[in-house]
């Protein structure tokens, strides 16, 4: 007989992961967040091209500006947005080209790869597969 749990079994309280991250030259961390399922739907959502052609409807994914909106609403510190940040680096009203402006080529990737673990969009397929097995 399979054991009854409750509403309450499933309710749970969960704290917002973050983790700091240090870069040369800047005197204090970054600071990154998890992003919750809500604020990523509405991302996709935003770099989401829809065509018709033929009366068909297609959906297409610009994956560059869901990944630059992805790091920008995954950095907490600095604030991204900010418009004196913007204009110290030249980009008014651009929160990506500031953190692209602000960071090397390796620095970006490495704040790509910490918020992609920090998300939990680090395992792939397969060792899902391989946990659901064991």
């Amino acid at each position: 007989m399979a054991e009854q749990f409750s509403v309450k079994d499933f309710i749970r309280e969960r704290e917002t992961a973050r983790q700091e991250l240090q870069f040369k030259g800047f005197k204090a961390p970054f600071i990154i967040q998890e992003v919750t399922n809500e604020e990523n739907e509405h991302l996709q959502a935003q770099a989401t091209v829809v065509r018709v052609s033929r009366g068909q409807k297609t959906r297409d994914l610009n994956q560059q500006k869901y990944t630059e909106s992805l790091l920008v609403a995954a950095v907490v510190q600095p604030d991204l947005n900010s418009t004196d940040l913007q204009k110290a680096y030249g980009t008014p009203g651009d929160p990506a080209g500031t953190l692209k402006r602000m960071l090397s080529m390796g620095e970006l990737t490495e704040l790509s790869q910490a918020v992609t673990v920090l998300c939990g969009l680090d395992q792939s397929q397969d060792d899902e597969v391989e946990g659901v097995k064991n």
